[in-house]
């Protein structure tokens, strides 16, 4: 079978169309993966065919849906201050369900990959370079239970405060921020993401089992040594990046790539052309990922006025 990891952003709201609102992408997104021929299923199943080895490139299309950072809107409904109201993403599925019957996409599913810490989401909410300090508990974790429970979206591991900037003090020794590369030590993995794992699972009454890194951020040490020998203390059973392209049979169940919207497609039609296995036709799309390996949205950089697409570490405007 193919496999291919798409990642959608919902604090990344920066107009009403296509490519400026990841709300308004995932909505048409769905529609075109279904008309491409793709079956939407949950993460866990395209790790568990990994691992499996049934992944060679040919065949049925399997297709992943994944939300990182976790904002509420990846849930519920909201009012954006210039650009009015915006379905949650966890809505987007129910109405597509709706609309075309379970017989679609009968595995339809999405996993949000949220950030741990009370402090550090109080920190990001609170901040004004993170883009919503006019919608109160944005980064609230009360929805994650509910969502759960849907049936439609998972919640997973994204880390304990994704060593983000305006966290006033995050679990690494390190004092360089932004960057989740830093995590290079046992003490800072564990604390990363054996503890957030811990804490989403009591707060969703349910194991926490996929990991996301941070900016899509990898390292040596953690795919290579902490991840596969430490997975009887932190539980993951699988860990994605943001390396685009497809999951192929030799990719490493503690880096799945995943291609990102807004920076590896811009459009639907460079969506149908992923699916297909082409070259996007979007302009610019897949530029400037650093070093080729990663790239990833974070609450308070998105593109276009409301996040920013890091990669390599460095800030790169509008994807």
């Amino acid at each position: 079978m193919k496999a291919l990891v798409l990642t959608y952003h919902s604090h990344n709201i920066s107009g009403a169309a296509y490519g400026e609102n990841d709300h308004v992408s995932l909505a048409e997104d769905l529609e075109t993966i279904t008309r491409e021929g793709g079956r939407i299923v949950p993460l866990a199943d395209i790790a568990g065919a990994l691992r499996e080895g049934r992944i060679d490139g040919e065949g049925e299309l399997w297709v992943g849906l994944s939300f990182d950072d976790g904002p509420r809107f990846d849930a519920h409904d909201f009012e954006h201050r210039d650009f009015g109201p915006q379905r949650g993403f966890l809505n987007i599925l129910r109405d597509f369900r709706d609309r075309h019957g379970t017989q679609a996409q009968p595995r339809l599913h999405a996993t949000s990959f949220v950030i741990a810490s009370p402090e550090a989401r109080a920190a990001m909410q609170a901040a004004d370079e993170c883009g919503y300090p006019d919608v109160p508990g944005w980064l609230a974790d009360d929805w994650w239970r509910d969502a759960a429970d849907s049936g439609l979206l998972e919640i997973g591991n994204h880390s304990w405060d994704h060593v983000h900037p305006v966290v006033a003090r995050t679990a690494v020794a390190s004092p360089e921020r932004g960057d989740f590369r830093v995590v290079t030590t046992y003490p800072d993995a564990d604390a990363e993401i054996r503890r957030a794992g811990v804490f989403i699972a009591e707060r969703i009454g349910r194991p926490c089992r996929l990991f996301a890194y941070p900016h899509g951020h990898v390292n040596e040490y953690l795919p290579h040594d902490y991840l596969p020998h430490r997975a009887y203390e932190h539980e993951m059973e699988a860990a994605f990046g943001a390396s685009g392209g497809w999951v192929e049979g030799t990719s490493s169940i503690w880096n799945i790539p995943r291609v990102v919207c807004g920076h590896d497609w811009k459009t639907a039609d460079g969506l149908a052309s992923l699916l297909r296995g082409e070259p996007p036709r979007d302009e610019c799309a897949g530029e400037t990922r650093g070093d080729g390996s990663e790239a990833d949205l974070a609450p308070g950089e998105p593109p276009g006025g409301q996040a920013r697409v890091e990669s390599d570490g460095r800030a790169v405007e509008g994807g």
